[in-house]
């Protein structure tokens, strides 16, 4: 064993330009496909460290709706059998306020659950007793990060906070950091009855079944089934609302991560299928790209120990010690490759976290579980490498092996030409679906329909509400300050989603819409356009409960003018339609545009504010002016303030994510393709060095030297092309499905795609061939 391992250490030592580029693109290939493993294990197991993930199921009364009366829950546990625990859930309406004695004010979060909510799922608990935690009126459970946040390194537990200076909570638990692969995003919760008394409700609330505000969590037996539950909840609904739940449905808690659902549901997270999916595409053929690395240099390698072999022969080697050596040296470098992978693994996992989508629990690639599946996997590679080279060469007779004569057959023509080929079959799909994904991400932040430039937006705090006014006229006062607006809308901002009756020309309709309220400047601010009617005005004491809707709103709802439409409400005027505008995006392209009422309703939560100025030192201290007046009349709450354009960004920053993390990962396939390439134009080049010379000798050019080098690359690239075209124009259509509104694929994508390549093969092995095409003949014939 101890002269087999130096003997394999003599010939990766013989060689160790080629012998390092192979390990280098193996231990990265690898280092990413445990990365992307670690990922799709840890998305696709979302919220599974629950021990009861199997038999809770979350109410689900239509089509990507989530949304239940708080009736629900008492009904069901009433008069539902198999039910043995449920629980709603809610968050609150603004982002809480948090301030502890004279500290400054901390913005976080906060869900409200009823008492049993720890029963139904599990958490580890730091400080206090769970099972008592959520009992108690104004008592809330923080989690690890909020409590430093608000107490340092203190005990947190006993303590009072006051919650957006008016409320004062006590503490009565502090959690664990939760895993990142959770569906719940919360940094405190409190109970239904602590909601009741900060967050003033309609009394109808908890005693209407049209007031559809809570998320139903139902914990059943293990032997009852869901479909039956599930028809049992149904027939509790009253006959005027069944026919808004005839679709429902108990979606498992496993589930619900890639279920989609609606942007209400701000503190339950949602996972991307797709792009798990396509990341997982991209680890299998970087690992391709390696394995064929690894092949052709490998292979190259064995056939310069052909002599070493027939030696080892002739002093009594058996056929099967041959084979073992050369098996149990592809395992050795496999290992080494792992181990490196491992070490980069852990380097970059927190980079990836911070820049990309890429994020799971880096105690995963470490489990023993892991490191069994790895060494399995490792050997199985290593075998399926190096199986059949091992096996000719040590079946092969000796002499062929002493006389170097073995030959590989198809090698020349068939073997080595299809797998370089799948190489830049590889590379050309993920050149592709980079600049795709680059093309659609700039589709949906450009093509909104609206202005975005030289827009800032003020979240409008408690006291800044209350002082509308006096923050419009002093922004006014400020010369680089155009307009000052006042509305509900805000990009990655919640719209409220309606349902009244449509009252026109003695016929009644029942319609649904998003909507939010604005200013009449709301309309010149954002550029959009007036298709009929007009707009409503702030100085027409008429025009208040005046509305304008969109084109979507007429399409859905077959209204062919719209102008005049009366919509009663429950309390309060009627709603009036005086204007119809075009199409704008007011939420991300993905999704498609849905009906949109603009109300003159005076609420807000957002003031927009209209720059004159774009020179950039003009607008950064305009910016800080404005940023120093919202924070002196705000003394208790932070203020955020953001260009509308970061906000717009801020959209997609999930896509730019993505986005980022597939480039990464596209770049480091084709690095690996072209360090194969390399250490192949090098053994080309190596194996014609005498064929070059005998050239050089009877007058060739450097020129047709390079050409001949190179051809059969060229030619590789062609073919690759002819391949990788179809297969991903069929992919990158099936990936555009999932957008709503999306660019197009252009032919210049594809021949972009199709120069880069091949730019990037021709540079890759041009450098070697020019250096053995401009060698001294004399240094390649001397021994002739």
């Amino acid at each position: 064993m101890k002269n087999t391992i130096k003997l394999i250490l003599r010939n990766l030592l013989r060689k160790p330009v080629t012998a390092g580029i192979n390990l280098l693109g193996l231990s990265v290939s690898l280092a990413l496909v445990i990365i992307l493993s670690a990922y799709s294990y840890s998305e696709f197991t979302t919220d599974r460290f629950h021990k009861n993930h199997e038999n809770i199921y979350l109410i689900q009364p239509g089509k990507n709706w989530f949304f239940t009366p708080a009736i629900l829950k008492p009904t069901i546990e009433a008069n539902v059998a198999g039910v043995k625990k449920s629980i709603r859930m809610r968050d609150k309406w603004n982002p809480p306020v948090y301030q502890v004695e004279n500290e400054d004010p901390v913005e976080s979060d906060l869900i409200f659950s009823d008492s049993n909510f720890f029963e139904l799922f599990d958490y580890t608990v730091l400080e206090g007793d769970l099972k008592t935690a959520l009992d108690a009126p104004m008592s809330v459970v923080l989690s690890k990060k909020l409590a430093m946040r608000l107490f340092a390194d203190e005990p947190a537990v006993g303590k009072t906070v006051k919650l957006d200076n008016k409320h004062f909570l006590t503490v009565t638990a502090v959690l664990k950091e939760q895993p990142s692969n959770t569906l719940f995003l919360f940094n405190s919760i409190a109970n239904i009855e602590t909601m009741k008394r900060v967050q003033s409700d309609d009394e109808r609330d908890f005693t209407t079944w049209g007031w559809n505000n809570y998320q139903t969590f139902l914990l059943l037996d293990d032997k009852v089934n869901p479909s039956s539950v599930q028809n049992q909840v149904i027939k509790l609904f009253p006959e005027e609302e069944k026919k808004e739940v005839v679709d429902l449905n108990l979606v498992p808690l496993d589930n619900i991560y890639f279920s989609a659902h609606d942007d209400y549901l701000t503190f339950i997270k949602s996972g991307n299928k797709t792009q798990v999916i396509l990341l997982s595409v991209v680890a299998f053929l970087i690992l391709v790209v390696a394995l064929v690395n690894f092949i052709n240099i490998s292979t190259t390698q064995w056939r310069d120990q052909i002599k070493q072999t027939g030696i080892l022969k002739v002093i009594g080697a058996k056929r099967i010690e041959i084979m073992l050596k050369m098996l149990f040296e592809t395992f050795l470098q496999f290992s080494f490759a792992f181990l490196v992978a491992c070490l980069i693994t852990t380097i970059v996992t927190p980079i990836l976290a911070h820049e990309t989508t890429i994020t799971f629990n880096p105690q995963i690639i470490y489990s023993g579980e892991f490191l069994i599946i790895s060494l399995v996997c490792i050997f199985v590679l290593s075998l399926f490498c190096s199986i059949v080279p091992a096996f000719r060469i040590a079946s092969s007779e000796t002499l062929i092996n002493l006389k170097k004569k073995i030959v590989f057959k198809h090698t020349k023509t068939f073997g080595k030409g299809t797998l370089v080929s799948a190489q830049f079959v590889v590379a050309i799909i993920l050149i592709l679906f980079t600049i795709l994904i680059q093309k659609q991400v700039d589709f949906g932040s450009s093509n909104l329909g609206m202005n975005q430039e030289n827009i800032v937006g003020i979240e409008l705090t408690d006291q800044l509400a209350s002082k509308k006014d006096v923050l419009k006229d002093e922004l006014l006062a400020q010369a680089n300050i155009e307009e000052v607006i006042f509305t509900q809308y805000y990009p990655g901002k919640m719209n409220s989603g309606w349902g009244l009756e449509l009252q026109q020309n003695s016929e009644k309709k029942q319609v649904e819409f998003r909507t939010f309220s604005a200013d009449a400047g709301f309309f010149d601010i954002m550029g959009l356009q007036l298709l009929k009617g007009r707009f409503y005005s702030d100085n027409l004491e008429t025009d208040k409960h005046k509305v304008i809707v969109n084109e979507q709103f007429c399409r859905e709802y077959g209204i062919t003018d719209p102008i005049g439409a009366i919509m009663p409400r429950y309390k309060g005027p009627d709603y009036e339609i005086v204007g119809l505008v075009k199409n704008f995006h007011f939420r991300p392209v993905n999704e498609p545009i849905a009906p949109l009422v603009i109300r003159n309703d005076n609420y807000a939560s957002i003031a927009l504010i209209k720059l004159k100025t774009e020179n950039f030192k003009a607008l950064r201290n305009t910016f800080e002016n404005i940023q120093s007046m919202a924070a002196e009349l705000s003394p208790s709450f932070p203020v955020k303030v953001s260009f509308f354009s970061q906000a717009v960004e801020h959209l997609y920053q999930e896509e730019v994510k993505f986005r980022k993390a597939f480039t990464l990962f596209a770049v480091c396939a084709i690095v690996i393709s072209c360090m194969g390439i390399l250490a192949m134009s090098m053994f080309a080049a190596q194996n014609r060095i005498k064929e070059i010379g005998i050239r050089k000798v009877n007058g060739a050019k450097i020129s047709e030297i390079l050409t001949m080098l190179n051809k059969d690359f060229v030619r590789w690239v062609v073919i690759a092309f002819v391949v990788a075209t179809p297969i991903s124009y069929y992919s990158m259509n099936k990936w555009l499905e999932n957008f709503a509104y999306k660019t197009n694929l252009s032919w210049w994508i594809f021949a972009l795609a199709g120069v880069l390549v091949l730019g990037i093969a021709l540079l890759t092995v041009s450098w070697q061939s020019w250096k053995a095409a401009t060698q001294n003949p004399v240094e390649a014939l001397r021994y002739e």
